[in-house]
């Protein structure tokens, strides 16, 4: 008896632990991922989007080099936006923690953000009426119904955590 319970405490120890190294996630790097994840969704939420569900549509090869140049051109675009709405922040972070707090200096830091937001969007929506002027009608129409699915499908899920509370 006591041979057995040694050998099924040693399995399932062995299960948990494989179970644990497969999930190959050292401490913080979730966090990390989580954190790139929210800031990337903070850049481009529609082109993510979109570039997710073309990955499924029967793209030809010139409809996916034009894509790729698209998207190559907009990051090339948005990179310098991100890197001043990122030293933005960085000053805006140093204006609320200084002695005395400048309402006007975070007036023009707020302008500044909403034009590099602006500009953002943009460019952004220019990319993807680019990358949408590229399908075809079939593929439009698929990318309509996949949309459709998506928003079924979240309605559904708010209903279930609703129907939970």
């Amino acid at each position: 008896m006591n041979k057995l319970m040694i050998t099924l405490v040693s399995s399932l120890l062995l299960a948990a632990t494989g179970t644990a190294l497969a999930q190959d996630n050292t401490p913080g790097e979730r966090e990390n991922k989580v954190r790139h994840q929210q800031r990337g969704a903070q850049v481009t939420p529609a082109v993510t989007q979109l570039m997710r569900a073309l990955k499924r549509l029967d793209l030809n090869d010139e409809q996916r080099e034009a894509i790729r140049a698209i998207r190559g051109a907009l990051k090339a675009d948005v990179r310098p936006i991100m890197k001043g709405m990122k030293a933005g922040q960085l000053q805006l972070k140093e204006l609320v923690n200084a002695d005395s707090y400048d309402e006007a200096a975070v007036a023009v830091l707020a302008g500044k953000e909403g034009d590099l937001t602006a500009e953002r969007i943009l460019l952004t929506s220019r990319a993807l009426s680019g990358i949408l002027g590229l399908l075809t009608d079939e593929q439009r129409a698929e990318l309509e119904a996949m949309a459709a699915q998506r928003k079924e499908k979240r309605a559904q899920g708010r209903e279930q955590r609703s129907g939970k509370s």
